[in-house]
């Protein structure tokens, strides 16, 4: 496997790192955490971008890709997302990212939010942003791929920062985020893959006051992530490369 043809491949067009699956991500992954057919169903007909989605993938362009945000994201006027409006709208703007007239205005407010406290600008500027990597997990043999939000080498420590947003935004409740949606499976996967020294989530609300939170991943943290996602990817072996197992027989036994 060519992995530096892939790299290129990939970096250049999301259509082509979205689309594939000869490599693994851990969005997928996290698919596969609940079920088998579940990642299944996504790898034969996608997903639909939901309006969290595509908000989410608005602010990251805002803050790790400005140019990209100023071409791809555009905002709707309408009081609600369908009706005959809304679906002529989008069949015209059909390969933008559409938001609405608030949620446009409140993407700015957040990146406001982010560059107004120094700590939390040098984080999320500065770097390498949307980095993509490709490779083949060592014990698995699986080909693995991730797009890191922005990558910073600074005083020989190679830092992997990921942005998160939130509805409401405090330690508790980002901690259990991160059980919740595998923060601690992401941030081993992109530290092995992406040969990474510490990760890093930076965290902001969505709505006013726009709080703001700062983490930095255990080595604790990091290794319990990283058993869930070796097992995982065992698990995408016996199904889907192997096929050791019959996906139609999967079914989940327990006692509650």
């Amino acid at each position: 496997m060519n992995f530096e043809k892939q790299i290129e491949i990939f970096s250049k067009s999301d259509t082509e790192y979205y689309g594939d699956k000869n490599f693994i991500t851990n969005s997928q992954l996290g698919k596969l955490a609940k079920s088998p057919k579940i990642l299944e169903h996504y790898r034969k007909y996608g997903q639909d971008d939901t309006n969290a989605l595509l908000f989410g993938r608005a602010m990251h362009m805002a803050v790790f890709e400005p140019d990209k945000f100023s071409e791809q994201v555009i905002r709707y006027e309408g009081k609600v997302r369908r009706g005959k409006e809304w679906e002529s709208f989008k069949q015209d703007n059909a390969d933008k990212t559409i938001i609405s007239s608030s949620e446009y205005e409140s993407v700015f407010r957040m990146v406001d939010k982010l560059n107004s406290i120094p700590r939390i600008k040098e984080f999320v500027t500065g770097g390498i942003a949307e980095a993509v990597n490709c490779w083949q997990d060592s014990e698995s043999g699986v080909y693995c791929k991730g797009k890191s939000d922005m990558i910073k080498t600074v005083n020989g420590v190679k830092m992997l920062i990921d942005l998160k947003t939130t509805q409401e935004h405090n330690e508790e409740s980002f901690r259990r985020s991160c059980y919740k949606y595998g923060y601690d499976r992401q941030a081993a996967f992109y530290t092995d893959g992406f040969g990474g020294d510490e990760f890093w989530f930076v965290v902001i609300e969505k709505q006013p006051p726009y709080d703001v939170g700062l983490y930095m991943c255990s080595d604790e943290f990091v290794e319990e992530g990283r058993k869930k996602y070796k097992k995982l990817l065992e698990t995408y072996n016996d199904y889907f490369i192997r096929q050791e197992e019959d996906i139609n027989n999967y079914y989940i036994e327990s006692i509650l």
